[in-house]
């Protein structure tokens, strides 16, 4: 067991080199195909050891930045801090440790083709489990690898799950020929036709650009305040805090053409609106002249009894209940544990921090384009970008067709670690398969508009307080991936996985 736990650590430490800041993709690719050759001759108890210890290392290592949050701002002692992202990296781990044990359970001798679909479909099937049980964590999806990958352009029409499911299956057959011809055995032909037929496929695909087209432009600018998570909500600094944003707001306004959006980070309020001295949310209500320009802002919101993290909205002319009240909202729907409410049982663990809880409400309903000068905002707060086929289904249900991503963030909580490199890849995988540009504003960085193909257009500099601006083409039309979501994932994940389970009733009754 032992050996088998390291074995599978020292590829899934190095695995997490796919993703940003170091985006080597083809890491992502080649490791998860390293792991069915190492089951070879294990059985499943000892396939899910070493998938357990792949996965275990990958997450350890992937997201060793909620050490800064738990200890450095969170205020839990340094080896409490250790363990929890060891258990959480544990529990990740149990999704590639299952997936390894049901493919040693199932996988067929002498069906390379069929073995190859089926270890796709575990290893995406699992990346699924992992995104949506328990509310979910979809960090480190190797989808999202691929946005930085020649394969992007297969973002649009596939989607990352799907997208990943091919290419593994790919890999998966060109291994196993390889394999044969170093060990002088005969190659299945089926596996020589599979490969060919994904390849031209794909190929095929590829250069056939999805059918968007403009819908005009947006002037914006932005404001990073790099307001430092130990201070941003101290009593003590948060009218020098929010002083220093109404500096910037002034910088920027005078900066901005006309039709221009004044945008500013998540919760750069960090009272609740309602809350909130009514010259403050004048000031910001201020930056936007009425039929000019506007203003987009995160705040915590009271509607009733509830309380939201949201995006706001602001045209400069908010008097009254429509000021204290804003009806043109985001409210974020996927809120993170422990950060915006607290999961049943786990009170103990919170009350060992200081972290301050909102305890929001979720969003519900048709998500709610913001329009303003021409374009369609399709707004998500932080973490929310990182669930796929959740803003997808909300796109689906959106009042009207969205012509720009917009994400306001602060991962201040972080510090300057992975964290901002790798939410910003996925932010950017979200462009590439809904063919939007994004606009991104955070309160330490990572800032600036994406284009459609999910690169860069412009990036602010990160851990800086700045003032930058962008104009940003909006996108109308619809990618194959935003009309079907992960239809076809499913489907061919269905394919394989039934083909496995029927072929191996054939050979022997399942024990």
């Amino acid at each position: 067991m032992k050996s088998r736990l390291v074995w599978g650590a020292v590829p899934g430490a190095a695995w997490v080199l796919a993703f940003a800041p170091f985006s080597w993709w083809w890491v992502g690719l080649g490791l998860p195909l390293l792991v069915p050759l190492m089951l070879r001759r294990d059985t499943p108890q000892s396939a899910f050891w070493l998938g357990l210890g792949f996965g275990t290392s990958a997450f350890a290592v992937g997201v060793h930045w909620l050490y800064v949050s738990l200890n450095h701002y969170g205020g839990l002692p340094a080896p409490l801090a250790v363990l929890s992202i060891a258990v959480f990296a544990l529990y990740l781990g149990l999704y590639t440790g299952l997936a390894s044990a049901l493919y040693v359970k199932f996988r067929a001798p002498g069906a390379p083709l069929l073995n190859a679909a089926l270890w796709a479909a575990l290893w995406t099937l699992a990346e699924w489990c992992r995104s949506t049980l328990f509310t979910g964590f979809a960090w480190l999806n190797l989808g999202d690898a691929l946005v930085d990958s020649p394969f992007a352009v297969l973002l649009p029409w596939l989607g990352g799950s799907a997208l990943s499911f091919l290419l593994l299956w790919m890999g998966g057959l060109l291994v196993s020929i390889l394999l044969a011809v170093v060990q002088r055995e005969r190659v299945s032909p089926l596996a020589l036709v599979g490969l060919l037929t994904l390849g031209v496929g794909l190929s095929i695909l590829g250069p056939q650009r999805p059918v968007t087209h403009t819908s005009g432009y947006l002037d914006v600018a932005g404001v990073q305040t790099n307001v430092d998570q130990s201070i941003k909500f101290d009593p003590d600094r948060i009218v020098s805090n929010m002083q220093q944003a109404f500096e910037l707001g002034d910088l920027a306004s005078q900066q901005l053409p006309e039709g221009g959006l004044l945008v500013f980070p998540e919760t750069v309020n960090p009272l609740v609106w309602a809350d909130t001295p009514n010259v403050w949310r004048e000031r910001f209500r201020d930056f936007a002249k009425p039929g000019h320009t506007g203003v987009l802002m995160g705040s915590a919101t009271q509607d009733g009894y509830d309380y939201f993290n949201s995006i706001v909205l602001l045209r400069g002319q908010e008097t009254g209940e429509a000021l204290l009240v804003p009806t043109e909202r985001h409210d974020k729907r996927h809120l993170v544990p422990f950060g915006e409410f607290i999961p049943w049982g786990f009170q103990w663990f919170v009350s060992l921090m200081n972290i301050p809880l909102g305890e929001f409400s979720r969003g519900s309903g048709p998500l709610r384009t913001l329009e303003f000068n021409g374009q369609r905002m399709a707004a998500t707060v932080c973490y929310e970008d990182i669930f796929s086929s959740e803003l997808v289904a909300l796109i689906q249900s959106a009042d009207h067709e969205p012509t720009v991503l917009v994400n306001l963030s602060n991962l201040a909580w972080f510090g300057q670690t992975w964290a901002l490199d790798q939410h910003a890849q996925i932010g950017r995988t979200r462009s590439a398969e809904l063919a939007k540009p994004g606009l991104r504003v955070t309160n330490t960085g990572l800032s600036g508009v994406v284009g459609p193909d999910g690169q860069w257009l412009t990036q602010a500099e990160r851990g800086q307080a700045v003032v930058w601006q962008a104009r940003i083409e909006g996108r109308k039309g619809a990618t194959l991936f935003s009309r079907i979501g992960t239809w076809l994932w499913w489907t061919l994940c269905a394919l394989a996985l039934g083909a496995a389970f029927h072929r191996i009733t054939r050979v022997r009754p399942i024990s």
